[in-house]
């Protein structure tokens, strides 16, 4: 019973952190995790084959405030990094969805560059998704070593972050259980 009462417990705890806080505002607030790929197959596979990742801040006028993304390029073997937010642009239409797009600079060269936009409001669990070849897409130029710059699509998802408050209160849960369980266990061996 102790151990059913334990992970029902943590089950709920990690349901209530892990599911992202769906904000009521149509426009992306917070930092967001960013994770994508290059298409393997179809018209929007391109010569380069490789992994974007990082972070994204938006405030509260949801402008891209903060970046720190890194290409991953397997084909050409080098990384390359996007940290310098350009202008956000946001347009909404009179009835939802919008779109919310930037541009964001490699902070050696400039002429790399990534860019993305998406549709807002998210999906229902908080979670924008990237795409290739619709009104939301997502590419980036980047210097592989050939004589121009390579232009790269890539397809995924920019996932909410916990925010610390919320990492805080999954700990105090946790904790608190724990103890409970322990009063629980006295207890029953001093009855015995």
């Amino acid at each position: 019973m102790r151990t059913k009462l334990f992970l029902l417990c943590l089950v709920l705890s990690s349901f209530a952190i892990l599911t992202p806080a769906v904000h009521a505002d149509l426009l992306p607030i917070g930092t967001y995790w960013l994770s994508a790929d290059t298409p393997t197959s179809g018209i929007h596979s391109g010569s380069d084959v490789g992994t974007l990742t990082g972070t994204l801040t938006f405030d509260a006028s949801s402008i891209l405030v903060s970046a720190d993304l890194v290409f991953d390029d397997i084909t050409s073997g080098k990384t390359f990094s996007f940290t310098n937010p350009g202008a956000t642009n946001i347009q909404i239409p009179p009835p939802p969805p919008g779109l919310v797009s930037a541009t964001i600079y490699n902070a050696i060269n400039p002429s790399e560059l990534y860019q993305f936009s998406i549709r807002i409001p998210s999906n229902s669990s908080g979670v924008f998704t990237l795409n290739c070849g619709t009104d939301c897409d997502t590419w980036m130029l980047v210097n592989d070593g050939g004589p121009t710059l390579t232009y790269v699509e890539v397809a995924g998802t920019i996932t909410p972050v916990p925010e610390p408050s919320s990492l805080m209160l999954f700990g105090t849960g946790l904790f608190g259980a724990f103890t409970v369980l322990r009063a629980i266990h006295a207890h029953r061996k001093q009855r015995v």
